[in-house]
């Protein structure tokens, strides 16, 4: 029982990895595209910071 917990446990953090990556991925391209940090935040529904610490993260100057 407790096996299948922290399976399903484990697999519920995976999944939301997976869409934290994602929206990430998305966030960057969208800066590549000269779309300004605000209009993404509110977007992906993103604070701010977020989007501009992965814009300062991934060299883009948007």
């Amino acid at each position: 029982m407790e096996f299948e917990r922290q399976m399903a446990y484990s697999f519920r953090e995976g999944k939301a990895e997976g869409k934290a990556e994602a929206k990430e991925e998305v966030v960057v391209e969208m800066l590549k595209k000269d779309i300004s940090p605000e209009l993404i935040a509110e977007c992906v529904k993103l604070p701010l910071e977020k989007v501009l610490e992965l814009q300062e993260k991934s060299n883009v100057n948007a």
